[in-house]
């Protein structure tokens, strides 16, 4: 049953969300793994303890075999049986808040000898291909979009090369330039040059961003296991999970539109998008929680399944033709479509998770404890509905984290209530005219007070006189406030001041400057609020 669970970000700087507390993580591991071990479900043919071993091994073989390409020694046994803690974003050059997800995992992996893994989501689309700045220019503090490649479209990560290689290569000089000499250690400065270090390994934008900021990790303390969500898709424990989908796609889809009607109503939300939109139908054509593309044509589409007598179609939404026809049905082994789709991968079609298959599989499938950021955990409400529903199992545990890091540029914390008195000021002197002209032996002032305060004394009988007593006010108040025009113009002057610095205090208080663009000292201070063994200053 769907419950209001409001989760907002963190105020203050370095503030922390954790929920549940970190320190009650680990009884939620415990109690995760409980569940886990005692849930059993066909997955149509095969038993999902057995399909949770596959994943594992699969998976972890595969962090491996990723991390050696980037010049890592193996770190895990692929047969560990060691409790797993899972988090994941795209491979962007993300906010502290979100970075903070991965020394959680390192910390809570450490403390139940278990291991950390990150998942690079890397089947979705960029959001852009330049980054926000901190800068100051005349004296004010601004944000400044910087181009760090150009635009390719709405192509995934995962098929993201860069375009421009100059532009690329300057980008991390161009960064510090504008940020000196408000931060003197800018993480961009040991980011970058390890960024285009990557570019010996791979031409793939995320790719590198990620390389990048796990050689810092390192450097930071922590040796997490990464690998890409495109690797997991390929793996045999995910194709059985896909197919298993697939094969009752009619109760998904009434579970998952169900589940999502009552998220919207419990929210009041109207948009047909959000948080997520419904799966649909095209005739005989069902809507699956899955995207798929051509490797070479690189735009994500629905996948589109139509189900016959004893096997099913798949096809991209938007082609005419179907890519293939697995020997999969509601009631059939999947062990020859789970081959089937094993050589549709490698004729280049690329099947993917969405959001919220994405944590499905890797919350029941894979990990033992995953950490979500505030998005994610906004997402997975309706994804543990959705678990309840189709899976029939009370979903395990995952912990929301957040953290919000100031830029460290100075914050006027008088400012709010010096623009509230500012306001009080400027409504009084338009408003009150006779307060700060009391003591006036103006003659003229001194009739118009006395003409304010016998209107203000004066109680009309009709609606003509009381329209006629308001308009007098009127004209009464603005006579005298007519004196006070110099009083006016410097309270006008200093809302201009005030205002201007209240941007810059907005500025300096936004939670969503990339890592790269902070303080390294600040950084690690900040983190070692999560994980104490980092390497802190």
């Amino acid at each position: 049953m769907l419950r209001p669970h409001h989760v907002k970000a963190p105020k203050g700087d370095g503030a922390l969300l954790c929920e549940p507390p970190l320190s009650e993580a680990q009884a939620h591991l415990e109690r995760n793994l409980r569940k886990l071990s005692d849930w059993t479900a066909d997955i149509q043919g095969r038993q999902v303890t057995f399909l949770r071993e596959l994943a594992r091994r699969e998976v972890l073989r595969g962090a491996n075999s990723y991390l050696e390409r980037l010049g890592y020694e193996p770190t895990v046994d692929p047969e560990s049986q060691a409790p797993l803690v899972v988090t994941g974003h795209q491979p962007e050059l993300f906010h502290p808040g979100v970075w903070v997800k991965n020394f959680a995992a390192a910390s809570i992996a450490r403390e139940s000898s278990g291991v950390a893994l990150n998942l690079i989501v890397d089947n979705d689309i960029p959001k852009s291909s330049s980054l926000t700045v901190p800068s100051v220019e005349h004296g004010a503090l601004h944000g400044k979009s910087l181009d760090y490649d150009l635009w390719a479209g709405e192509v995934p990560f995962e098929d993201w090369v860069v375009q421009d290689t100059d532009q690329f290569a300057n980008f991390g000089q161009n960064v510090q330039d504008l940020l000196d000499p408000m931060i003197t250690d800018p993480l961009i400065g040991k980011t970058w040059p390890l960024v285009m270090e990557a570019s010996r390994d791979t031409d793939r934008v995320g790719l590198r961003f990620s390389s990048a900021r796990r050689r810092i990790e390192e450097e930071f303390g922590i040796q997490n296991l990464e690998i890409p969500l495109s690797m997991v898709c390929q793996t045999e424990a995910f194709r059985w999970f896909l197919c298993h989908v697939l094969a009752q796609l009619p109760r998904f889809v009434k579970n998952h539109n169900e589940a999502l009607a009552e998220y919207r109503t419990l929210y009041r939300i109207r948009s047909k998008n959000h948080p997520v939109a419904g799966l649909d139908h095209e005739g005989d054509w069902a809507e699956a929680p899955f995207w798929v593309w051509r490797a070479e044509a690189p735009r994500r589409r629905p996948l589109l399944v139509r189900q016959n007598a004893r096997t099913m179609d798949l096809k991209i939404a938007g082609e005419p033709e179907a890519f293939a026809r697995l020997s999969l049905a509601p009631d059939r082994e999947a062990c020859c479509a789970v081959e089937e789709l094993a050589k549709v991968a490698a004729e280049g079609i690329r099947i993917r998770t969405r959001a919220l298959t994405t944590t499905m599989f890797a919350r029941l499938f894979l990990g033992d404890l995953f950490i979500h950021g505030i998005g994610g955990a906004k997402y997975d409400e309706l994804g543990d509905e959705v678990i309840r529903r189709f899976f029939r199992i009370e979903p395990p545990r995952f912990v929301t984290l957040s953290m919000t890091l100031w830029i460290g540029h100075d914050v006027d914390p008088t400012l709010d209530s010096r623009l509230a008195r500012n306001h009080r000021r400027r409504r009084d002197l338009t408003y009150q005219p006779e307060r700060f002209l009391a003591d006036s032996t103006d003659q003229e002032i001194v009739a118009l007070r006395a003409r304010k305060a016998e209107l203000l004394r004066a109680v009309p009988g009709t609606r003509r006189e009381r329209v006629k007593q308001y308009r007098d006010l009127r004209a009464s108040t603005s006579a005298l406030s007519s004196f006070l025009g110099k009083d006016l113009e410097a309270t006008a002057d200093e809302r201009v001041i005030l205002e201007r610095k209240s941007r810059e205090n907005a500025v300096a208080k936004g939670r969503d400057w990339s890592f790269v663009m902070h303080s390294e000292e600040r950084i690690r201070n900040a983190i070692a609020k999560v994980d104490p063994r980092s390497s802190a200053v």
